[in-house]
């Protein structure tokens, strides 16, 4: 039996500053999505699809870098410096697999094998960045914090939520987002692996927004239950 999702009410900094990361995130990726569509630019990610996703990935990674370090200031500062240089390059390392893993994936599911290769790579360390650093930022690299947030149910209401609800959302959009290509509608931006990518991304926003928005109820509930 999954165990409930912790109902214990967040710290006032813990919940403004979530809801901030949140916001600033799904305002960063819109700028960076829309903005730039089909202007032709290089950051337009039907025209120059590589080159714009780099720009993404980095914006993401670097976003959830400084959201896991704001979370874990306290635990990691205690640490040494060799094992927070090492601990660095795990979660690059798990990161870089789950990209490899992300390739293969699409790969069986359709991706072409010998073409559009870095489009590919390209679309795996996209759905890696959305998917699974946040939780190597947030989680860390203890199996027990993936498996009591990912398999039972048992996320806080707070950063961890976050990670919860943004990667299972991000998956799903990635995955809606191979439905367009097939369409004899003879559009640039059906192109493998546009649509896949903006879904992703979307998917990823939505999460972000829902995870905030069921912070925020969740949060004002339990405090109001706590007044009273």
């Amino acid at each position: 039996m999954s165990a409930p999702m912790n109902t214990r009410l967040p710290s006032k900094d813990i919940y403004h500053f979530t809801i901030r990361a949140n916001v600033y995130q799904i305002v960063l990726l819109a700028v960076l999505l829309f903005l730039p569509w089909n202007t032709k630019t290089l950051l337009d990610i039907v025209y120059y699809t590589l080159r714009s996703s780099e720009i993404i990935i980095a914006a993401i990674l670097s976003s959830n870098l400084l959201i896991g370090m704001y979370f874990s200031r306290n635990i990691f500062i205690k640490k040494s410096v060799s094992y927070r240089i090492r601990a660095i390059f795990k979660g690059f390392g798990y990161y870089m697999l789950a990209t490899c893993f992300f390739h293969s994936i699409a790969v069986l599911y359709g991706a072409p094998f010998f073409e559009s290769v870095p489009q590919t790579f390209h679309f795996g360390a996209l759905l890696a960045s959305t998917a699974v650093f946040p939780g190597l930022c947030i989680l860390g690299l203890n199996l027990s914090n993936w498996v009591r947030v990912f398999s039972q149910n048992g996320a806080d209401l707070g950063p961890e939520s976050v990670v919860q609800i943004s990667a299972v959302s991000s998956i799903i959009g990635a995955w809606l987002g191979a439905f367009p290509i097939p369409l004899d509608w003879d559009r640039d931006w059906q192109e493998w692996p546009i649509t896949c990518m903006v879904g992703n991304l979307l998917g990823y926003m939505t999460g972000l927004l829902i995870a905030a928005v069921h912070l925020c109820i969740r949060y004002n509930k339990l405090k109001k239950h706590k007044v009273t």
